[in-house]
């Protein structure tokens, strides 16, 4: 199968929005990969399981996800769970706080309408992170 999709890479600088060049935006593409991947591989196996259990629980309940639930469901001390939480936030992948409370986006899902739709293999949908 072919592709003719041609990918395009605009910027806003000053009101104009500018093209960028497809050989810097691949070059943008491949750091903004190997960042993701780094910030994955800082991650242990509770943190991991941690991230994976907001992001099925926002999908199940569609609302925010608070420390306190969280350490109450996986029974875990809530300071820790709370350490978890701001680690995956200050790597910016995985997850965020809008009101610095609750977790109401957790890749790759979000609650806001972000303007974007996913599907789940179930057939439920969602908001993309």
């Amino acid at each position: 199968m072919r592709n003719d999709l041609e990918h395009k890479l605009y910027v806003g600088f000053r009101g104009a929005v500018i093209r960028v060049a497809p050989w810097f935006a691949s070059g943008m593409s491949r750091r903004g990969e190997s960042g993701a991947r780094a910030n994955a591989d800082r991650l242990g196996k509770t943190e991991r399981s941690v991230h994976h259990f907001i992001v099925r629980k926002m999908a199940q309940v569609k609302i925010p996800i608070t420390a306190d639930a969280i350490a109450d469901e996986l029974q875990m001390p809530i300071h820790q769970v709370q350490e978890i939480i701001a680690k995956l936030e200050r790597l910016k992948t995985f997850l965020y706080r809008s009101d610095r409370k609750a977790v109401d986006w957790a890749y790759p899902l979000a609650i806001e309408n972000t303007g974007f739709r996913m599907t789940a293999s179930s057939g439920e949908q969602f908001f993309a992170a």
